[in-house]
């Protein structure tokens, strides 16, 4: 096991240089001229450069560790979607479903490449609150899914491999609002998309959704 004050000290045997001219050796494949980190072994009488790398301009900083310092010490690389104990997880797109209590509705949401169940609701009504509880039924480690949906004013979510998280919206139109993943994921990523739909308040427009075919409507209060 390593100490934590080992690794507050520099390393005796490497050094990383980070160089701001790069004209010419990489492409310009993005917002701005990538530049070049390089790491040399500094142990012998003379050093040796031993990797050079395109890295981005700012900031001028760069940290190290060993690597069994991490894949040692509880590294996961699989995380088993039955050990969400997440109170509104769905484990399964069988699991999916769309709850009205009062005025707070809850989507019981999957995520999976490349889309999302349900991905098309009908009977959300002006007044209600919308909890989307989205789980991410993929369960290797650098997959994770985002949501979004128009008109939120907290943001969106990033969804881990297994994880369940929370979305709360308030609609503020009658209208149609598109749902999305927000977080790049596979080929088909722009696949990750649905809509809902909201209604005026007093609206008999029943709770409907979509789960890979149209689910049942709610019954009508008595």
């Amino acid at each position: 096991m390593y100490s934590r004050w080992k690794y507050r000290k520099p390393s005796p045997k490497y050094l990383i240089a980070y160089n701001k001219i790069t004209k010419d050796r990489y492409l310009p494949t993005g917002p701005e001229l990538t530049q070049s980190a390089q790491l040399f072994d500094i142990s012998g009488e003379k050093m040796q450069m031993i990797l050079d790398f395109p890295t981005i301009g700012e900031p001028h900083y760069a940290q190290a560790a060993p690597a069994d310092l991490i894949r040692n010490n509880g590294q996961l690389k699989i995380y088993p979607i039955g050990d969400n104990k997440h109170p509104r997880v769905a484990k399964g797109e069988s699991e999916s479903k769309v709850v009205r209590e009062d005025n707070k509705v809850h989507v019981y949401m999957t995520a999976v490449r490349s889309h999302f169940a349900p991905d098309n609701i009908e009977g959300i009504r002006m007044g209600d609150e919308v909890y989307f509880h989205v789980t991410n039924l993929e369960q290797d480690w650098d997959v994770p899914h985002g949501f979004g949906i128009k008109g939120a004013n907290n943001a969106e979510l990033l969804i881990m491999p297994g994880e369940t998280t929370t979305l709360k919206w308030v609609p503020d139109r009658v209208g149609m609002f598109p749902m999305y993943c927000t977080d790049f994921c596979s080929a088909l990523h722009q696949e990750m998309q649905g809509y809902v739909r909201v209604s005026p308040a007093g609206s008999k427009t029943p709770l409907t959704y979509h789960v890979g075919k149209q689910a049942p409507a709610e019954k009508p209060a008595q």
